[in-house]
């Protein structure tokens, strides 16, 4: 029995040295597996962290992306909170209501009239136009809802802005006001053109009765007078006439031969007592002999008519109205210079004065020049004008001959 008593404890130690290796063994796998899986955690937060990183970064950048798109936007761009307060105002802005950056202020710091628009648009969905007197500028104000949430030391803070898209309009107001002035126009020409044809045939038998009167022998020095003024009267409504008619007719003109002499003497034959109620000397000088142009007697007869209308109220009493015709190219195109010693014509005035209301010595449309282009383009030719301030003016056309 002695020898087993002695064996108890060795036993019992080795069973427990070989739990403990067995537990060691464990704990050791266990260490492992630890490091392990604490590797992979740390490589995953690595990753976490490099992807966080770079969405940060990315964030960073469409931050500052929206910003530059922000600073450059067209528009004028204004975010306000609830209180009122002017959270951000892009340069367009600032420029369109001439105030300085305005981030971190009230809306009640801004200009009288920009306030009210401005809350306005708030208070209302609908689009507001305004005008600002010192700026002469239009602009529209629309609004759009965003929510935001702001972070503080007390958590998260959810609130409601306003942004105020504004637009420079004044361009568009230009144009609806030039539309609505041409429609105007329009509208007065048409009525003009009605008015001048319901004239003509009336003014016409004026012009016939008047011719009537000055072939009569009896009438005695102050009766010619006044023959001779109600023809310069009547001619001169004549031409106003005939310029409406010519101005708003946009039919074909029958051209044929004429003997441009002819059509020259006919023409200030015409124009005569024009020239006798002004004071003025008219003179033609046209040895053309028999050439002939392509045209119509009529249309060089307004060309003449308008031409001396204009001398003649441009050139003081006393003075000279002459009209040459010469032969140019070796006799293939004709020359007419319609010259006068009035007043002349500034140099700012030269480039224009074949356009509509230019007529610098009367309140009328001047159409007079205007026709006298048309016409001549109409016959194949040109017109053009020389002049000095104080020295006449002298207008030169030329036509191809026949």
């Amino acid at each position: 029995m002695i020898p087993f008593a002695a064996e108890t404890p060795a036993a019992t130690l080795a069973e427990a040295f070989d739990a403990f290796m067995a537990t060691a063994g464990r704990m050791e796998a266990s260490y492992g597996q630890l490091q392990a899986e604490i590797a992979r955690l740390r490589a995953e937060l690595e990753d976490r962290n490099t992807a966080l990183t770079a969405s940060l970064e990315e964030n960073s950048n469409i931050r500052t992306a929206l910003q530059q798109i922000l600073q450059a936007l067209p528009c004028g761009v204004i975010a306000v909170d609830q209180n009122n307060a002017i959270v951000l105002m892009n340069p367009e802005a600032e420029r369109l209501i001439a105030a300085p950056a305005a981030a971190g202020r009230q809306l009640s710091d801004l200009p009288p009239i920009i306030q009210i628009k401005l809350k306005c648009a708030i208070a209302h969905d609908d689009e507001h136009e305004f005008f600002l007197e010192g700026q002469e500028r239009w602009l529209s104000v629309r609004k759009s809802r965003l929510e935001s949430v702001d972070q503080s030391d007390a958590g998260e803070r959810r609130g409601e802005r306003t942004i105020l898209i504004l637009r420079d309009i004044t361009a568009r107001k230009k144009a609806d006001e030039q539309r609505e002035r041409s429609r105007d126009l329009v509208s007065l020409g048409e009525m003009a053109a009605v008015l001048a044809h319901e004239i003509r045939n009336p003014l016409s038998s004026l012009e016939l009765w008047t011719g009537l009167l000055a072939k009569q022998p009896a009438a005695d020095d102050e009766g010619r007078y006044i023959i001779e003024n109600l023809q310069a009267g009547v001619r001169s409504i004549s031409a106003a006439v005939n310029n409406v008619l010519q101005f708003h007719n946009s039919g074909t003109v029958n051209h044929v031969p004429l003997r441009l002499s002819s059509v020259l003497q006919s023409s200030v034959s015409f124009v005569q007592p024009l020239a006798d109620q002004a004071g003025v000397k008219l003179s033609l000088h046209a040895p053309l002999g028999k050439k002939e142009i392509l045209g119509d007697a009529n249309g060089l007869q307004q060309v003449i008519l308008n031409l001396a209308i204009n001398a003649f109220r441009h050139t003081p009493r006393g003075g000279s109205v002459a009209i040459n015709a010469s032969l140019e190219q070796n006799g293939q195109r004709v020359r007419i210079a319609f010259a006068d010693n009035g007043e002349g014509i500034a140099d700012t005035e030269l480039p224009k004065l074949f356009e509509p209301k230019t007529s610098r010595k009367t309140s009328g449309p001047g159409l007079g020049l205007v026709i006298c282009r048309r016409i001549v383009e109409q016959h194949r030719g040109t017109i053009r004008v020389e002049s000095q301030r104080g020295r006449g003016a002298t207008f030169f056309l030329e036509f191809p001959v026949l």
